[in-house]
């Protein structure tokens, strides 16, 4: 029987790369995502998908009673959906400020809490958490945005230290700037040219999760070699 990986924030950029990975080790992939259209692509790929808007937290749960109806353990949990905004804080409205919080860190938590019935089930399991160089360096006109990583690096070192004794790993990937739609949408105007592929990013997972049972890589630090960005 194959692994069975969800992943959220799959409908592109470094969740879509993680779900193709995945699909090449011949996982069974369910994805969670909020685009219809690219839901679709990736159904005809051949993936079990889940139309979720992760800042609702009845649609998650929604969406597990769904997933508990078809799947009964789960191997690997990547939390890939984020969402940020570049502008000063004086000008961050309360909308962009929930929002970032809601989709980079709450709705982990939640979806966590939800999965770790069928990941204690597993007798591999492990979860990755897409963190940030935002992670641990402030950077200006971002503070939603560090303060939703900041906070998920250590929810995410919390949560290594909890499931410890069933077995179950977590590890936090730590990418600097990452060749994604993010930064066109963002409108930020760098070099997507040097940034680390997405591709990159799912090779990490996997790479982590290959290793022996008895070793666990805690943490993955990816950056571009000409550094943040």
């Amino acid at each position: 029987m194959s692994k069975i990986a969800l992943i959220t924030g799959a409908s592109q950029g470094i969740g879509a790369a993680i779900v193709e990975r995945m699909l090449q080790e011949q996982f069974t992939v369910l994805a969670m995502g909020r685009n219809p259209a690219r839901l679709q692509n990736l159904k005809r790929a051949g993936v079990v998908v889940y139309s979720c808007d992760v800042r609702d937290d009845t649609q998650i749960t929604q969406t597990f009673t769904k997933i508990r109806e078809k799947f009964s353990t789960l191997d690997i949990l990547v939390h890939s959906a984020g969402v940020g905004y570049f502008e000063p804080i004086e000008q961050t409205s309360i909308a962009h400020w929930r929002e970032t919080l809601d989709v980079n860190l709450t709705a982990t938590f939640l979806i966590t809490r939800e999965s770790l019935p069928l990941l204690k089930k597993s007798s591999r399991a492990h979860i990755f958490n897409i963190c940030s160089s935002a992670s641990r360096k402030g950077f200006p006109n971002c503070g939603a945005y560090a303060a939703s990583k900041f906070g998920l690096l250590g929810f995410t070192e919390v949560l290594r230290e909890e499931l410890r004794s069933h077995k179950i790993k977590v590890t936090a990937i730590i990418p600097g700037a990452v060749d994604t739609p993010f930064w066109l949408e963002a409108g930020t105007g760098f070099d997507t040219t040097k940034m680390i592929p997405a591709s990159d990013v799912a090779q990490a997972v996997f790479f982590a999760y290959q290793q022996s049972l008895n070793n666990l890589i805690e943490e993955i630090v990816l950056k571009p070699a000409t550094g943040d960005f």
